[in-house]
């Protein structure tokens, strides 16, 4: 694992800098060099830094470009070792393994990739170690050795500090308040009061470091991306004829697939117009998937949703993003359980081909494929496969156990409640009031007390009521034990 920064330039090589980015009209630092002073961080505004320290020097922050360079250099990388994976803003990881063999020992192969940096003037600092967890941490605080074994991981990491594990800003300035200055500390508190205190990540980055959890690494590609492309001779407009034109290079994409053995994860339609911007469109795939029909009917969902004045010049297919794929035995008895599953992940695809073809609403997808974490927060049960939002979704625990609504709202709106007595905090629900609206309230089973965390505050407690009001109409309202506070949380339909 290697650390690297850009090509030494004079102004920078005798005083500290920053990297600042621009926020409405304010200069926030994002990045600073190593050689500044400890009282200058990332997060505080330029001016603020520039009282602390008067000769630092602000340059402006290119997070896009510093992508591409760390890809760039990631690729020439491949020359000491086919497995390169990124780390922005400026890590690199090598697969090591059997680089022994090739280069005659560990350390000739680090000092080979050392040398090689060093020709092109871009500062390193390279470790090698059994984990990947562990090499960015020795790396990340100059400990440039190799060579060390599996056993002697928690020695090496002792010293340094928590910060080498890659863990958030915040955790670490609370772990640094509490007086744990180093991993060698952190090791020795039990491993439950940490994941209730800092969450999961925590443990999970130090079984990465440790070995006893792996790490996954994506590995830059090798191959060329899997594309096929037609221009035409003038603009064409007939759906028809495009959508012939699409089924002829879905057929170049799955025999490129096949070839591969691997299947499509996204596809991306590119349609250029002869004077106006190129039309865009994406489609996501539940599963792999390098069955031409099946490809073509996602696509074809794409084309009913296709609009243009001018007609095309070009249309371009291009796989975003695939997996491997091996070839699958159909079962000879049962195999409904893999059949119904696959039904549904085509009627999801079907839906966001449809309702999020658009390339500008991929980042928040009208369709979201949930799964269940485990949570005590209903609202918190639930998240989508394809990023860590919560999604709407109902408990972790069994409808058997507990009747929950089929909609619950993301966020718990606020009430005012009559209860019985209505001297008591602790009283039964008879009306409430939202949005305006007053519901009086015919029956009321509860309290149902859930228990969240100790650290979400005014929403450690909750008592749960299921109510039905006088107009037939059945809701789920809870009440914070340590506030008195009402919230409608769920509509039963």
């Amino acid at each position: 694992m290697l650390r690297a920064s850009e090509p030494c330039r004079r102004e920078l090589l005798d005083k500290p800098f920053a990297l600042i980015e621009t926020v409405g009209n304010r200069q926030i630092v994002v990045h600073v060099s190593p050689d500044a002073p400890k009282e200058i961080y990332p997060g505080m505004t330029l001016a603020e830094a520039r009282a602390r320290h008067g000769e630092l020097l602000d340059l402006p922050a290119t997070p896009d470009a510093d992508l591409r360079s760390l890809r760039a250099l990631g690729h020439w990388l491949m020359r000491f070792s086919p497995g390169v994976s990124l780390e922005p803003p400026n890590s690199i990881f090598l697969d090591a393994t059997g680089m022994e063999r090739l280069f005659g020992g560990l350390h000739n192969f680090r000092n080979k990739v050392a040398n090689a940096l060093a020709g092109l003037r871009i500062t390193a600092s390279l470790a090698i170690a059994p984990t990947a967890g562990a090499a960015w941490a020795l790396a990340a605080c100059g400990k440039q050795i190799c060579g060390i074994s599996l056993d002697q991981l928690p020695q090496a990491l002792a010293p340094l500090p928590p910060q080498a594990l890659r863990l958030e800003n915040r955790t670490t300035e609370l772990l640094a308040a509490l007086g744990i200055h180093t991993i060698g500390a952190l090791l020795a508190l039990p491993r439950n009061d940490l994941a209730a205190r800092f969450g999961p990540l925590i443990l999970q980055r130090i079984d990465q470091a440790l070995g006893t959890a792996h790490e996954p690494l994506l590995f830059l590609p090798h191959r060329s991306p899997i594309a096929a492309s037609l221009e035409f001779e003038g603009a064409v407009e007939s759906l028809d004829a495009i959508g012939f034109v699409v089924q002829q290079l879905t057929r170049q994409i799955a025999e490129q697939l096949a070839q591969r053995g691997q299947g499509a994860r996204q596809l991306k339609l590119t349609f250029e117009q002869p004077y106006g911007p190129a039309v865009e469109k994406t489609v996501g795939l539940a599963r792999p998937c390098r069955n031409e029909s099946a490809l073509f009917k996602l696509l074809g969902c794409v084309l009913e949703t296709l609009q243009s004045s001018e007609g095309f010049v070009r249309i371009s297919l291009k796989v975003a993003s695939a997996q491997p794929l091996d070839d699958e035995q159909a079962a000879l008895i049962g195999g409904q359980e893999e059949r119904d599953a696959a039904a549904l992940d085509h009627l999801v695809e079907r839906l966001r081909a449809r309702l999020d073809s658009d390339a500008n609403r991929v980042s928040q997808p009208a369709v979201e494929w949930g799964e269940l974490v485990e949570s005590h927060l209903p609202e918190e049960a639930c998240r989508s496969r394809d990023s860590a939002a919560v999604a709407v979704h109902h408990s972790t625990r069994s409808a058997v156990d507990l009747l929950r609504p089929l909609r619950l709202l993301r966020r718990p709106r606020a009430l005012q409640v009559m209860v019985v007595p209505w001297s008591s905090i602790e009283g039964q629900p008879i009306s409430f009031t939202d949005r305006g609206a007053v519901h009086r309230l015919a029956h009321a089973r509860g309290p149902e007390r859930i228990t969240g965390p100790w650290w979400k505050g005014r929403w450690k407690t909750r008592d749960y009521f299921d109510v039905l009001d006088e107009a037939g109409n059945r809701y789920w309202i809870f009440r914070v034990a340590q506030s008195g506070a009402w919230f409608l949380h769920g509509i039963f339909e």
